[in-house]
């Protein structure tokens, strides 16, 4: 479960725990940093302890965790420790991102994951492929184009939201749990109708309509207020995309039980597509 997190694109941290222990800590920031430093600090930490005295731990340095040919294009230095409880540390600084990225898996002594920790490892990555970001918290995921920026986040028990931007694109991607209860007996559309009734930033018309294989409503139209009608009006004269419209798209998967809604106001519909195209709501059989 998520720990902690914290940060933006430059710099920030994430941290992932069990019931009893922490398993996995990610830290990122600009880069380059001399990694021989940064990991000799690591291990002096591990071994000396807040006090300075000797920990017991042993560290290994000499492991190499991750290839060249798994994690192309990035300066890497690892290390390893066991005692009471165990762990794999990488460091490396991208060529293609710039980031410095630090990543640590933990177990206990009386585990086996050292296996685990490498496949964990591998699968971290500090940049977008082909223009795309993915961004996720808690099996939400999605991608977005990498100009995207956060703007805000909320995890409550049964709901996620993330909240992107960039310019006077704002995109936002949200999941239900406990679907029933939001649903209560209603269909997807009657329930975005019902959700959306008093909002004033946006005009918008829903209809029903099949998403991903499942029932959902498709919803289009503007943003409203005067400063947005006047960039219609001056984009209409100068034969460009107005800039305000406002398209959304929510589901019922079935077979995860969950709610899910992507909308977006002044990107256009291949944005709003692409978003939708890239959430896996449940997993193929």
């Amino acid at each position: 479960m998520l720990g902690a997190v914290g940060g933006d694109r430059k710099a920030g941290y994430l941290r992932a725990d069990d019931e009893r222990m922490p398993r996995l800590q990610v830290k990122w920031s600009r880069g380059p940093v001399d990694l021989e430093r940064k990991r000799a600090e690591y291990v002096k930490r591990l071994t000396r302890g807040k006090r300075k005295r000797p920990t017991g731990l042993e560290v290994d340095t000499r492991i190499q965790v991750l290839s060249g040919r798994a994690k192309p294009k990035k300066e890497m230095a690892s290390f390893a420790w066991r005692g009471p409880q165990c762990g794999i540390v990488v460091l490396w600084n991208c060529e293609v991102c710039g980031r410095a990225v630090l990543a640590q898996v933990s177990w206990r002594a009386d585990e086996d994951g050292r296996e685990t920790a490498q496949e964990l490892l591998q699968s971290l990555e500090d940049h977008g492929v082909e223009g795309w970001d993915t961004w996720g918290i808690d099996g939400l995921a999605f991608l977005a184009p990498t100009a995207f920026d956060l703007e805000g986040w909320k995890r409550m028990t049964r709901y996620l939201e993330l909240r992107l931007a960039h310019g006077r694109k704002d995109l936002k991607v949200a999941r239900w749990g406990i679907v029933p209860l939001v649903l209560g007996g209603r269909t997807v559309k009657q329930w975005y109708e019902s959700q959306n009734a008093r909002r004033r930033d946006v005009t918008w018309r829903a209809q029903d309509a099949l998403i991903k294989g499942h029932d959902g409503v498709a919803a289009s139209g503007m943003r409203r207020g005067l400063l947005a009608g006047m960039r219609r009006w001056t984009r209409s004269m100068l034969r460009r995309p107005s800039g305000e419209k406002f398209v959304a798209r929510a589901w019922h998967c079935p077979d995860s039980n969950r709610l899910y809604m992507v909308e977006t106001t002044g990107g256009e519909g291949e944005l709003l597509e692409g978003v939708v195209d890239s959430v896996i709501c449940h997993q193929e059989a």
